[in-house]
């Protein structure tokens, strides 16, 4: 081949290798960049989960650092970058600030405000205090937010506690909405002077009422105590634990696991004493075998307890009726109380004392004070309107005509036009029990009772309780006094924040 021929070649070879190369590179270049992007989109990924961790199980935010973690991740992915904990503060703060964002937006739409607060005690015995805030939406839904956690430190004075809600709600821009304020405990608050109704958490009223029946019947808290001893014991004694398993085995009794009441409040009560009354029989025979003889249950004691379970399934009949998670309107207690109260009076007159005590107490933590406050809230429910007695419905539609005029003055509607639309309502047919009240009144009552859907939304947002059902009638979580003892108060707040209002589903 010439030269030149060989030159050309080469130089053709050369340039087209170029050529590759080039077109080699310029397509690595977008891989490289997806591969980037990807790298970025795992980290965001990584830290998202990371915090959805943190915030649903109110872990420290250090937990990131911890050894054994750090051990465990790597194990299932060596190549795994984890966060440190400033890298997660960051993530808190933005996924908070965008959350906060969104609640702000819901609570500026919002005509009428109700807030609920609870006391929290931490570990180091600094106590929190804790506002949630509850809204009826355009669509009829009560939408429930968490606002503000708070540190009181050891001043837990009404005034301190007063001043602590009156900043959360300048803050949140909803001072003007709030009328009123559900509160677990805090009896400091009944006497101060707000601008805005007070009313108790009916879940803690009702842990009240089991704890004055505790502390006034010394034989049912030895009986009680007697049957704690008896679980501590086959909960403690495996030996113990599984003669009893094959004894029942003989016998053909029924198997379940004992339930050990601490103290958290009448329904583990209820729990502990109905296996342990189930599974007694069984028990005897180990007892005496197992040199504890004075834990056996004599018949007074076994009545005791029958009666107690007697008497304490009513209130969780009572309270099945209510959403365990979220919020229930206050209208309910009225209906609810009523049916408790029935089935003890009835239980009473077969002399079960325990039922009569109990009865008692409801009726002191229940009576003339807080029925005239409800009745009129039960009166707006299209589904217990009904259910009042004379008295309190008497009572009931003049409160409501008398707050109708205030709203309505200057209005053309006299108090006579309100008189007539309150009867139509009532003379109406009743909503099913299973209906949704606050979305009758949004659409059907607004509509044939136009002036009476504003108040009646108002009274109907309030809430019964503090706390949602499934926590009220449980001990404070022990994750809250971890989190406050290993975090600061800031943290605290965000987290807690998150834990109610943020979607932390993987």
């Amino acid at each position: 081949m010439p030269h030149r021929a060989r030159d050309r070649s080469r130089s053709a070879g050369g340039f087209q290798r170029g050529e590759n190369q080039e077109n080699s590179l310029q397509r690595s270049r977008p891989d490289q960049i997806r591969q980037g992007r990807a790298g970025n989109q795992e980290k965001l990924t990584t830290k998202r989960l990371m915090l959805k961790m943190i915030v649903s199980n109110l872990l420290p935010m250090a937990i990131t650092e911890d050894a054994n973690f750090q051990a465990f991740v790597k194990a299932l992915k060596p190549t795994a970058n984890i966060p440190d904990k400033s890298v997660m503060r960051s993530e808190l703060l933005t996924v908070y600030e965008r959350e906060k964002m969104a609640v702000r937006r819901s609570l500026a739409s919002a005509d009428d405000v109700v807030l609920t607060c609870e006391l929290r005690l931490s570990r180091a015995e600094y106590s929190y205090l804790t506002v949630g805030c509850h809204v009826v939406d355009k669509n009829g839904k009560l939408k429930s937010y968490m606002l503000e956690t708070t540190c009181l430190l050891s001043d837990q004075s009404a005034g301190n506690i007063i001043n602590q809600l009156s900043a959360i709600m300048e803050a949140w821009g909803i001072k003007e909405k709030v009328h009123t304020v559900v509160t677990a405990g805090m009896p400091q608050l009944k006497k101060m002077k707000a601008n805005w109704t007070h009313m108790p958490c009916f879940a803690y009223t009702l842990n009240m009422v089991f704890n004055d029946l505790l502390m006034c019947d010394d034989s049912l808290r030895e009986v009680l105590t007697k049957c704690q001893e008896i679980v501590r014991f086959f909960k403690n004694d495996s030996e113990a634990e599984q003669k009893l398993r094959e004894i029942q085995n003989q016998q053909r009794l029924q198997q379940e696991e004992l339930i050990m009441y601490t103290g958290e409040g009448w329904l583990t009560l209820l729990h502990m004493l109905e296996r342990l009354d189930k599974q007694y029989k069984a028990m005897p025979m180990v007892l005496n075998e197992r040199g504890k003889t004075h834990f056996i249950l004599i018949e007074n004691d076994k009545k005791k307890i029958q009666n107690t379970i007697s008497a304490l399934i009513p209130l969780r009949e009572a309270t099945s009726t209510m959403k365990k998670e979220g919020f229930d309107t206050i209208s309910v207690i009225i209906p609810l109380l009523k049916k408790l109260m029935d089935n003890l009076t009835e239980q009473a007159k077969t002399r079960n004392k325990v039922a009569a005590m109990l009865l008692s107490k409801c009726e002191h933590h229940f009576g003339k004070d807080n029925i005239p406050k409800l009745a009129p809230i039960t009166a707006l429910d299209p589904r217990f309107k009904n259910q009042l007695e004379d008295q309190n419905k008497r009572q009931a539609k003049d409160k409501i005509i008398k707050e109708l005029s205030e709203s309505a003055a200057g209005s053309a509607s006299s108090a006579l036009d309100l008189e007539c639309l309150l009867s139509n309502y009532m003379a109406h047919e009743p909503l099913p029990e299973g209906g949704n009240p606050l979305a009758w009144w949004r659409f059907t009552g607004s509509r044939k009772f136009g002036e009476m859907s504003k108040l009646a939304l108002k009274k109907l947002g309030i809430v019964s309780t503090a706390v949602p059902l499934d926590r009220a009638f449980s001990k404070a979580d022990d994750r809250f006094c971890s989190l406050s003892s290993s975090q600061e108060p800031e943290n605290i707040n965000m987290i807690l924040f998150l834990n109610s209002n943020w979607d932390t589903k993987p």
